[in-house]
């Protein structure tokens, strides 16, 4: 009801009241102009004159008393309408101002409910992503996919109602922006549960803070495998020696069977020697303007004729507005070849390997997608650890992914896997977009960070 309807029904109602008034009054002026002038009535007639007097006093003081309680009743409601006006507008100025707040937070805050939909994103959010986010999935909007994460903070939120921090650094597919994810628990009066997701865009402090403990690790892994490979080589070379006198005699069948086991366990060991050299040591190489397409399709040549492609089919998309990349274009090389052989180590009974190459904001994005098996939250976490593999003996030796994750964030990149058990994995690299001004060749640039 609005103040021009309140005025109206005070109005009548107070003209009512007086209406009332006035006529219980004129009806007790009658009654005593009667009994004044009634002086041959008889006693009947007295007797009724002063019952209408009685009558009339006491509607007039029924009224009396009614309008006082209810000029006191109006004053109530006036305050508690005042109460509640002053209330919905303090609850107006108190949720305008946490819009305000949420929306100059620097940090992009999304809302998720359990269908992993965003309900409310801030200003930020919608800057880091390029565009609005309500109504639209996380793992679309955030990651570029069309199923959820398998390392997805949300999900564990919701089935534990603890907060996650993700481990690492999550480059947002469309931007290209590097983000530190965490997710919180959320639950209304009314029982209902959503997800914060709270994501800061890192710093090149941080980023350097990383970088340098990164070094350090390397560092000491660095001393400890020129230490392994030193004392192994030449052990190594002396078994190699033997095993070259024993090619030369005449051995039965059975016997140099079993030599030629010895050599290729020899030659396993010395791989991994000289992996785990290449993976700490440092090394600067001169970086080029490198087309992602070509190195990609030259690396699918190259695992054509691999006995793992039997049963394999290939899809390649590939956008031709993508940019190059500035880094060593052997470096990209090794990357690639790595993503690929591990694609079609997963697919052991065949499967579909798609390669994507597509610009993404001021990156260059490579995507290598397998149907394999997939991988639980457990072994995803722990892919780019050194020396951790889910090969079986002799078939890897859990460097390759390490390698290639310092490869790539040796020109400022980011590596990351998704997958899920039953449903594959894709592998997404995200490189540096080099400007249209950027000189051919630059010397010295680092291609791996120790």
């Amino acid at each position: 009801m609005n103040a021009q309807t309140l005025s109206i029904s005070h109005r009548f109602e107070w003209a009512t009241l007086a209406a009332s008034g006035g006529l219980c009054v004129l009806l007790m002026f009658l009654t005593w102009e009667g009994v004044e002038q009634a002086t041959d009535l008889d006693d009947r007639g007295v007797h009724g004159v002063h019952y209408a007097r009685g009558v009339s006093t006491s509607l007039l003081a029924a009224l009396t008393v009614g309008l006082i309680g209810w000029r006191q009743h109006r004053r109530h409601e006036a305050a508690l309408s005042e109460e509640a006006s002053r209330c919905a507008g303090e609850a107006r100025d108190s949720r305008r101002l946490l819009e305000v707040v949420v929306d100059a937070t620097p940090a992009a805050l999304l809302v998720l409910d359990r269908d992993f939909r965003v309900i409310r994103a801030n200003r930020m959010a919608e800057r880091v992503h390029g565009g609005p986010l309500v109504g639209t999935r996380c793992y679309d909007a955030l990651a570029g996919r069309s199923c959820q994460c398998a390392e997805c903070p949300a999900r564990a939120t919701f089935t534990t109602a603890l907060s996650q921090t993700t481990s690492g650094i999550h480059t947002d597919p469309h931007t290209g922006e590097m983000l530190a994810v965490e997710s919180h628990p959320l639950r209304l009066p009314d029982g209902q549960d959503y997800v914060l997701i709270v994501e800061r865009v890192v710093t090149e402090q941080q980023k350097l803070q990383a970088r340098l403990l990164h070094q350090e690790k390397m560092a000491a892994f660095g001393q400890l495998a020129a230490g392994v490979a030193h004392e192994m080589g030449n052990p190594l070379a002396s078994v190699e020696a033997q095993l070259q006198l024993l090619d030369e005699a005449r051995l039965a069948p059975d016997d140099a069977a079993v030599v030629g086991t010895v050599r290729q366990e020899v030659m396993r060991l010395r791989r991994i020697l000289r992996e785990m050299v290449d993976f700490a040591r440092r090394r600067r190489d001169e970086a080029t303007l490198v087309p992602v397409q070509t190195v990609v399709r030259d690396a699918l040549r190259l695992v054509r004729h691999d006995p793992r492609m039997r049963g394999v089919s290939t899809l390649e998309e590939f956008d031709p507005e993508t940019p190059p990349v500035f880094m060593v274009e052997d470096h990209l090389m090794q990357v690639t070849l790595n993503l690929l052989l591990n694609a079609l180590d997963a697919m052991p009974s065949g499967g579909t390997l798609r390669i994507e190459v597509k610009p993404a904001g001021a990156h260059v994005a490579l995507r290598v997608h397998d149907s394999g098996v997939g991988m639980d939250h457990a072994t995803l976490g722990r892919c780019f650890e050194p020396l951790f593999t889910t090969k079986g003996p002799g078939k890897g030796t859990g460097l390759g992914l390490s390698i290639s994750r310092d490869i790539v964030r040796a020109v400022e990149g980011e590596v990351e896997l998704h997958s899920a058990p039953g449903k594959g994995t894709t592998a997404v690299v995200m490189l540096p977009a080099a400007g249209l001004d950027t000189d051919s060749v630059r010397p010295a640039v680092k291609g791996r960070v120790a």
